[in-house]
């Protein structure tokens, strides 16, 4: 029997209609207002983001210091750095160059600080470069050690034939050569309901499913939910389901043995998501040697199939 949940994290009333509550990447549909931001969240921001943009991020945060402190060597007198020539370019790059050897503590001996005034700020690059160095170091290692799981779902989920009935299923599949153990899944099926004086009422049900929990995953894993007389889109026909403001939503945990630790995955299936009268492909089979091959590209491999209903 299908369980209707009160207390999902989110809100049951809303004024109006809402976008769906999670999207297919996993992200919330929530948007915080007056929320405080704290240094500490510069952890979080970079350690979510892409290489790509850590890396430029960095290297911005890089050129920016430098850039800073070769100002400051600027308001002092570049003549406080010996070594600096005009006769061979400008003597601002030159100071930029000055810079980032005193920031790195590389120090190529070609040009140094004259005078307390130049000596003293790069005492304080030569500090403000090694802290920001062992952030970076410190940032590398959060983002290598931070656990997150690399499942694949399908990216719509179908509704096909299950013992003489109907089913509502997906897939997923772990990108990622490690085994994940203690793999469970949840569905909720979200509901929009309008009340007489306008407000939209949001209802949360958990789909009983046919496995719920695996032991480990080494391949692919098709979740069902069996649409009998327990689920609440028994006896919806193809247009009540395909038509209607509903929302699936799934979250998966794992233990990761390299990681020795508890991972999540989270995606959700609107009703244009959702396919009638399908079938998912195998997309694993064994090779000359007997070992399985796994071919994730095809997870989304279906075929046809006749649904009466």
């Amino acid at each position: 029997m299908s369980t209707e949940l009160k207390d999902t994290g989110f809100s049951s009333s809303y004024k109006a209609k809402t976008k769906r509550i999670v999207n297919s990447d996993g992200s919330y549909n929530v948007i915080r207002k007056g929320a405080s931001i704290k240094w500490r969240d510069a952890y979080k921001y970079l350690t979510e983001k892409s290489w790509l943009n850590f890396f430029g991020i960095l290297f911005l945060f890089y050129v920016i210091l430098n850039l800073l402190f070769t100002i400051l060597y600027w308001c002092i007198g570049f003549e406080h750095i010996e070594g600096i020539n005009p006769e061979k370019g400008s003597s601002f790059m030159q100071a930029y160059y000055f810079s980032v050897q005193t920031f790195t503590t590389v120090g190529y001996g070609v040009m140094s600080p004259s005078g307390w005034p130049a000596q003293m700020v790069s005492s304080i690059e030569a500090f403000v470069g090694f802290l920001s160095f062992s952030l970076a170091t410190g940032l590398l290692y959060g983002r290598f050690s931070k656990p997150n799981s690399k499942l694949k779902f399908s990216s719509q989920a179908i509704i096909s034939p299950y013992r003489g009935g109907k089913s509502l299923q997906f897939k997923l599949v772990n990108t990622r050569d490690n085994v994940l153990l203690d793999v469970k899944v949840k569905m909720i099926l979200v509901q929009d309901h309008k009340t007489k004086g306008g407000q939209i009422t949001k209802r949360y049900y958990q789909l009983p499913l046919e496995i719920s929990e695996l032991n480990l995953l080494p391949l692919t894993w098709t979740v069902v939910h069996p649409i009998d007389e327990s689920s609440p889109l028994f006896e919806k026909s193809k247009e009540d389901i395909l038509s209607s403001s509903i929302e699936v939503l799934v979250l998966v945990s794992g233990f990761d043995e390299v990681f020795s630790q508890t991972v999540n995955a989270r995606r959700s299936y609107d009703n244009s998501e959702i396919l009638w009268g399908r079938k998912f492909k195998p997309i694993f089979s064994p090779n000359d040697n007997g070992d399985i091959v796994i071919d994730v590209k095809n997870i989304n491999a279906m075929e046809k199939v006749k649904l009466d209903g």
